[in-house]
């Protein structure tokens, strides 16, 4: 079987599997069974399959007709120009995310402090860090199955100089000192909503999906409400939530005594007054 045979074969699959971008998913998944891009792929398409090459690749299809994201199967995800290793023991970084990595690169404090609270896959400090080595970056996490993916992905992506202090808690419970700015990506689906996603999504670990029932922001309640003692005058707060959380957000952010300074679609941003 050839490149082109087998990238028919899988697509014709896909499609008939309601998969969306079927043609993109085949080539991704067998540019990971052939360590190769996928310009390759093109290029060569008429090179021949190895027994062996054939039979993973068909593992794989097998695991995205059950429809496992396509990064848990090649363990890979690109976020902020980095290439993250991912599983289902973390949420998949979502490219809407890198907003909050690149105000806090442009904004933060030179030799100031950082926190990332609930680091999943470790994307956002390991991206700011990887740009601002400069700051001391705290990213804790509540899930240590999560921790040991991001711990990796340090491992795998910076160097000493950029290094970070990994810490397990839950949301500010276990956290001590205060931060020039922090940024997170708390859940924020609600569980009503858990019978409409997607089957990819439901894939994904239910721990860094849903913050509650009704409008799924009790995660970010607790947030606000434990909030004061780590900030600083000018401390910035970064985070992402949907459209329609916005003003609730804003109101528990007030509350807490911070004004709003950022409002880019997913994205929100605060400042101490």
């Amino acid at each position: 079987m050839t490149i082109k045979t087998a990238l028919t074969k899988s697509t014709e699959k896909f499609k008939n599997a309601k998969i969306p971008s079927a043609r993109l998913d085949s080539e991704l998944l067998l540019a990971h069974v052939l360590s190769e891009s996928r310009e390759y792929l093109i290029a060569h398409d008429d090179k021949e399959l190895s027994p062996k090459q054939i039979k993973i690749f068909e593992d794989c299809m097998a695991r995205r007709l059950d429809r496992e994201p396509v990064c848990y199967i090649t363990n890979n995800l690109e976020f902020y120009g980095l290439d993250f290793f991912v599983d289902n023991r973390v949420l998949s970084p979502r490219v809407e995310t890198e907003l909050i990595a690149e105000e806090a690169i442009a904004n933060a404090p030179q030799n100031s402090r950082l926190i990332d609270i609930g680091t999943g896959s470790g994307a956002l400090a390991i991206a700011i860090a990887k740009h601002r080595p400069d700051l001391t970056i705290t990213a804790t996490e509540v899930s240590p199955l999560a921790m040991q993916v991001a711990k990796l992905n340090a491992k795998n992506l910076l160097s000493e100089a950029n290094k970070i202090n990994f810490a397990l808690a839950d949301v500010w419970k276990g956290v001590e000192g205060k931060f020039e700015t922090i940024v997170t990506n708390l859940p924020y689906v609600s569980e009503d909503y858990k019978p409409n996603m997607k089957p990819e999504v439901q894939k994904e670990p239910s721990i860094a999906l849903f913050g509650g029932s009704g409008d799924g922001l009790d995660l970010y309640r607790r947030f606000y409400s434990d909030i004061s003692e780590h900030l600083v005058p000018g401390s910035i707060v970064y985070h992402e939530s949907d459209p329609w959380q916005h003003q609730g957000l804003k109101e528990l952010a007030t509350q807490a005594g911070l004004e709003p300074i950022l409002e880019k679609y997913l994205i929100l941003g605060f400042t101490k007054k």
